[in-house]
């Protein structure tokens, strides 16, 4: 993680975190195969024509000077990134992420120190130490409160919104889309039983305004949180360009998706202010759909433990990847600790 600020005295910045170097340090010796990280940014229409237009220019409408201004604040963040490293030729991988999933509901738990290997009935997945997962459908997250923490300082939520690409992805293979689920279902989880007046609770979101206006104003009350901050994750190219200028209509694919930071509606009404400084947040993706980058590197500084506690607790709902400190819970829980989607660090093997 790094954070990004352009004058000394400035009160905003950006964070950059490095999805593929959070998760291999967590991992240990099994490293994320680098495949998985190579975006190149989209040309424009020029560039692909390799000349500059010649239509008349046009006054841009106001929609699309605020997409300038958000382009412009974006790029004085990537200029103070550290220059990135000349990447090989990479071979393309087999998309063993689009493989069907068939693990049975179960659960499990690793405290053992190290990786275990864990053999399912269609593969081997990878359970790092210190997280605990159920592969388990989040609606019928009332059955699970009884196995699980009374509260957790910290959850990450990443909801199976509805959206076009998921519902192209079905018809054309049914495996290859999870299980959608509307407002009313998202607004019965139980969250409201696992917070506490400290508890953080990070909320992923796409560029949908239905979905972002859903979220604020029915999802968050019926989970008895209020909104502390809302920010947007630009996606990076390999060499640290965005992947895609931003569109001034906002109807079109965005370079970026939402983050929504939430606490307890009965939280101090200071609390989690400090969060509030950190305008936007960049990384280079994961080339797997919705596989976000970890974020208790960032928000571990903003979490406000008990005075005897060393290390947070952790709920991440909807995950399909595990993590250190965390209790993961979701139909795909393990579909991204494939162990195919990982090579050995024979420098870090114990």
């Amino acid at each position: 993680m790094l954070n990004l600020q352009k004058k000394v005295e400035d009160t905003k910045l950006a964070v950059f975190l490095d999805h593929r170097k959070l998760i291999n340090e967590a991992y240990g010796e099994f490293q994320l195969r680098p495949e998985l990280f190579h975006f190149q940014a989209k040309k424009t229409h020029q560039e692909n024509e390799g000349t500059k237009s010649r239509k008349r220019k046009r006054k841009p409408s106001e929609e699309e000077l605020v997409s300038l201004e958000d382009l412009k604040m974006v790029n004085g963040y990537l200029e103070l990134l550290p220059k990135a490293l000349e990447e090989q030729e990479t071979p393309t991988m087999e998309r063993h992420w689009e493989d069907a999933y068939e693990l049975p509901q179960l659960h499990g738990a690793n405290e053992s120190g190290r990786m275990q290997q864990f053999q399912g009935p269609s593969g081997v997945y990878l359970i790092p130490n210190r997280s605990r997962f159920y592969n388990h459908n989040v609606e019928n997250l009332t059955a699970l409160l009884h196995q699980l923490l009374p509260t957790y300082d910290l959850i990450v939520l990443d909801p199976p919104w509805r959206n076009k690409y998921i519902r192209r992805l079905k018809k054309t293979k049914q495996e290859l889309g999870y299980s959608m689920l509307s407002n009313d279902q998202l607004s019965l989880i139980p969250l409201s039983r696992l917070t506490h007046s400290r508890s953080l609770v990070a909320i992923w979101c796409t560029n949908s305004t239905l979905h972002q206006l859903a979220l604020e104003q029915q999802l968050l009350p019926s989970w008895h949180l209020r909104l502390l901050h809302k920010l947007r994750w630009y996606k990076l190219s390999t060499d640290h360009k965005l992947i895609a200028p931003p569109q001034a209509d906002l109807t079109q694919k965005q370079p970026y998706e939402m983050l929504y930071l939430a606490c307890r509606s009965d939280a101090p009404e200071d609390f989690g202010k400090d969060i509030q400084r950190t305008e936007l947040l960049l990384s280079v993706p994961s080339i797997v759909h919705s596989h976000k980058p970890p974020l208790l590197s960032w928000l571990g500084d903003y979490l406000q433990l008990d005075g005897d506690q060393e290390e947070p607790n952790c709920l991440e709902l909807f995950a399909r990847f595990l993590h250190p400190h965390f209790t993961s819970i979701g139909l795909e829980v393990l579909k991204l600790m494939d162990e195919r989607l990982y090579v050995v660090d024979e420098a870090k093997k114990c």
